[in-house]
């Protein structure tokens, strides 16, 4: 009697061995190395993958406080020009057209931006829906600003700020319709490609830009405004350079891979 169990039990020993040996391997899981804050509890990740995107953000940051400098003199500038305070064409197309391409135009392409402080978190659809409503905004304060400056002048245009102005306005315009356009590429799939479309997009749009902020430069530097703040024009227009760089790596980088993948 004791024969049975005793090979009962070799069986039964042979069975588990067989179903540990089928078990998969399983690695062990390691976390980077970390830094342990004891003060505020926090953990900090302390790969360079990590310290690029903050510098990256850093720097993000520190443009869009010189955004907000350059709009800000723009505004002060405008609304003290005059002595008594009134406010004419001349300053109005200051505000618009500044606060259009400085802003609104400035900020629709750094939401696109990947390390952008305050849209990195957005989905790529929320970022495209934030992103045509600046433009859209944008456009419309450029084509006010611009009109207010031609009204001022009576349609003649002789200066090189003049004819930049309206050379950016006219892209502007472009731009915003071949938006709208790749907004809606997926209906219009079947009538237009979407790749084309985007590439006129950003291309167009880079160019309306740069000369929005080109023609902005010129404009601190003119006599009307550089003649009793030289200082502070040599500023603004080193800030406008400086953004007008920084905005221009991410559509530069987003053109060629679109234009990579469309070939």
């Amino acid at each position: 009697m004791d024969r049975p169990s005793t090979s009962r039990q070799s069986v039964e020993k042979v069975e588990m061995f067989e179903v540990r040996e089928h078990v998969p391997y399983q690695a062990e899981l390691t976390r980077a190395p970390a830094a342990y804050d004891e003060e505020s509890g926090d953990v900090y990740d302390s790969s360079w993958t990590s310290a690029f995107r903050a510098m990256c953000q850093l720097i993000n940051l520190l443009h869009h406080m010189q955004v907000a400098i350059v709009v800000f003199c723009l505004w002060h500038f405008a609304l003290t020009a005059e002595a008594n305070g009134t406010i004419s064409n001349l300053e109005l197309h200051i505000i618009f057209a500044g606060t259009g391409y400085q802003l609104f135009l400035v900020e629709a392409i750094l939401t696109l931006h990947r390390h952008n402080s305050w849209s990195f978190q957005l989905s790529k659809d929320g970022k495209r829906i934030v992103h045509g409503c600046l433009q859209l905004i944008g456009s419309l304060f450029v084509i006010a600003g611009t009109f207010l400056g031609l009204a001022r002048v009576d349609m003649v245009v002789s200066t090189a700020h003049g004819i930049c102005g309206v050379i950016a306005l006219a892209f502007t315009l472009l731009s915003f319709i071949s938006g709208i356009i790749a907004l809606f590429s997926a209906k219009v799939r079947l009538m237009v490609r979407s790749g084309p479309v985007k590439i006129i997009h950003l291309a167009v749009g880079l160019f309306a830009v740069s000369m929005g902020l080109i023609t902005m430069v010129m404009g601190f530097h003119m006599d009307f405004y550089a003649a009793s703040r030289e200082g502070l024009s040599s500023a603004l227009i080193v800030f406008t350079v400086l953004i007008l760089v920084y905005i221009m790596i991410q559509p530069i980088y987003d053109l060629i891979s679109t234009t990579r993948k469309s070939m």
